[in-house]
């Protein structure tokens, strides 16, 4: 249905990395990530094919607004993507991944 920007882009070497989010026609929001050129942002060098991130717990699904995960800040440290989130509008998560694991 939407798509949106979750947050200042991150510099790899390979491009800004970008977290947003899609919401679709159930109004379910979920994460993904996409690498921009670092000279013309305006080209999408990768993105995820499935979501980074999506609402299965309970405290996601259930809340104020049900079935939202909502990036509300991103860090790169030491490799690790951590993904402070929004769950159901209700309480605040942090994800954390390895770099090399959201982007194949």
């Amino acid at each position: 249905m939407k798509i949106g920007v979750a947050g200042p882009p991150i510099e790899l070497d390979e491009g800004w990395l970008l977290v947003y989010h899609g919401v679709d026609v159930k109004r379910t929001y979920r994460l993904g990530v996409t690498i921009l050129d670092k000279e013309n942002p305006e080209r999408v060098v990768y993105r995820s094919k499935t979501p980074i991130l999506e609402p299965t717990e309970d405290y996601e699904r259930f809340g104020f607004v049900p079935n939202v995960v909502f990036s509300c800040g991103t860090i790169l440290l030491d490799g690790k993507l951590l993904i402070y989130f929004g769950c159901a509008d209700t309480v605040i998560g942090v994800a954390t991944f390895d770099l090399d694991e959201i982007i194949v």
